[in-house]
């Protein structure tokens, strides 16, 4: 049997051999000593793919999960234990090949933890790119790229792109097809993706898997072996590391889960849909563990992405902690973003949220964005406005980026929700990938604050364009572009910049020019 995920056997005893001789370096054995243990597989594994994610200066998390029927209920799996996975990481491919491995081990992939695996590989260089796979038996994974951050102290540009809201299936019937996604896996100029929610869509329609809504944990994982195992993701993930918060359709439409009304069905609903996405996520922690007080699991997702002195990215969890009037962050993830906002050095301090910060007076759902938690919302504003007032003692150039509206805009952030309030904030409200909407967004801008937006025609229709946003943070300025395409319905439809955005470091808020 032939195949690009089949590892050859002059390789499994080249890098058997290879890890023997570098016990003593710290290395584990190949995972071939394990051999006895691992199921027979007629077909790979490994359809989901490889992923990296959460990097730090010396570590970065990899992962992968078994499923060799990803969409089927069971994922291909049904009657398997507990499976020995190999992992080895080497600063190229080519080095993969050769067994020339700076790092190397087995884990397990456990059938209550969908036979996910998550390896935090640590040990490793600041700012240094690396590669990496998983062997099961004499099967091997594709190979993944990625990359770990710089030093705090390093004046290093980050280049990234940011992605919302990918829904797959088209309303009515067939596919949209993640086009900007398939892009990014051919890019070799970025540092790492964020994912600022709604990865996956959890209603049902004729195009999903299964095709009515989710609810169970096989639910759950079945619908995201249906994105995962996409083309475009699989390329997505082997190329880049990412760093990943969800916002409701991980979950469910406009989910609140601090809600203290939830019943116990949504309750199980919102730990099935939170244990998946830990388990298809490279997350550094976890699993989710299940609160007694509020009767459902929960996982630490807000964290501080720092990127040299140039970036400081906040990503928060507006999902989790929210409740339908009270909170959008909960007590504790909203202190320590006050404190990051307080005392972040970078030239650019971002908060990577899944819903606007902005104010757009009178539009639909506001409710369901920073502007229905007016007591979060101002304590954020009059945070970064504390910060703008003290900036010639301390430089303090602050960034929004976010999703969900299924619009690319450029505006900034007013203090309070009224059009005379002070601009404290610029924010680049992403484009979706795939995802629609026929709401007329324009009529609702403010336009005290508002630079642009960009539907491209009947935003509800196919010809609506879409992609996602490029960023590079460095220690003169933050350009923004966004990257779209009107053929999300062909699997062969191509993106390219549309429009490009500079905010110049130490500009007033509201200097944004198109360049």
């Amino acid at each position: 049997m032939t195949s690009r995920y089949l590892l050859s056997r002059r390789t499994i005893l080249r890098t058997a051999g290879v890890a023997t001789a570098t016990i003593a370096s710290g290395l584990a054995v190949a995972p071939r000593a394990f051999a006895g243990a691992v199921p027979d597989f007629a077909t790979t594994p490994f359809t989901v793919g490889v992923a990296s994610g959460d990097a730090i200066p010396g570590a970065v998390v990899i992962w992968t999960r078994l499923a060799p029927a990803p969409t089927a209920v069971g994922q291909g799996m049904d009657g398997v234990g507990s499976v020995p996975v190999g992992w080895q990481v080497a600063r190229t491919p080519a080095a993969l090949e050769s067994g020339d491995l700076v790092a190397a081990g087995t884990t397990t992939a456990d059938p209550e933890h969908g036979w996910s695996v998550h390896v935090d590989v640590t040990d490793l260089r600041p700012d240094t790119a690396y590669a990496y796979r998983f062997v099961v038996g004499d099967w091997v994974s594709p190979v993944g790229l990625t990359r770990t951050t710089p030093v705090p102290s390093a004046d290093r540009a980050a280049r990234f792109a940011v992605i919302s809201c990918q829904n797959m299936a088209r309303p009515g019937s067939g596919l949209f097809y993640f086009n900007g996604a398939a892009d990014l896996g051919r890019r070799d100029d970025l540092d790492f993706v964020v994912f600022l929610g709604d990865y996956i869509y959890e209603f049902g329609r004729p195009g999903h898997i299964p095709n009515r809504a989710v609810v169970s944990l096989d639910d759950y994982r079945r619908r995201y072996g249906q994105y995962k195992s996409r083309d475009a993701m699989l390329a997505l993930h082997a190329r880049h590391p990412v760093y990943v918060v969800p916002d409701d359709h991980e979950f469910f439409d406009n989910v609140a889960g601090g809600d203290p009304d939830m019943t116990e069905a949504a309750r199980e609903r919102f730990s099935n849909a939170l244990q998946a996405y830990w388990e298809n996520m490279p997350l550094r922690g976890g699993p989710p563990v299940y609160d007694a007080a509020s009767g459902r699991k929960h996982l630490r997702l807000h964290r501080q992405v720092r990127w040299g002195r140039n970036l400081d990215l906040l990503l928060v969890d507006d999902r989790q902690w929210r409740t339908p009037t009270g909170t959008i962050l909960g007590k504790e993830q909203m202190s320590w973003l006050l404190g990051k906002v307080a005392s972040s050095h970078a030239t650019w301090t971002a908060i990577g949220s899944g819903v606007p910060v902005s104010w757009f007076p009178g539009f639909p759902g506001t409710m369901d964005k920073w502007t229905g938690y007016e007591a979060d919302r101002s304590a954020l504003t009059d945070a970064l406005g504390a910060r703008l007032a003290a900036r010639k003692r301390r430089a303090f150039n602050p960034v929004v980026v976010s999703g969900d509206t299924h619009r690319a805009i450029v505006t900034s952030v007013r203090q309070r929700q009224n059009e005379n309030s002070a601009l404290v904030a610029t924010e680049f409200v992403g484009p979706p990938m795939t995802s629609n909407s026929g709401t007329d967004f324009e009529a609702y801008l403010d336009p005290g604050a508002f630079r642009a937006q960009y539907a491209y025609g009947d935003p509800g229709s196919l010809s609506s364009y879409r992609g996602y946003l490029d960023c590079t943070a460095d220690s003169i300025s933050w350009t923004a572009a966004f990257v779209l395409g009107n053929a999300v319905e062909r699997p062969g439809g191509t993106v390219s910049v549309m429009d490009r955005w500079r905010v110049d470091a130490g500009a007033a808020i509201g200097s944004v020019y198109r360049l």
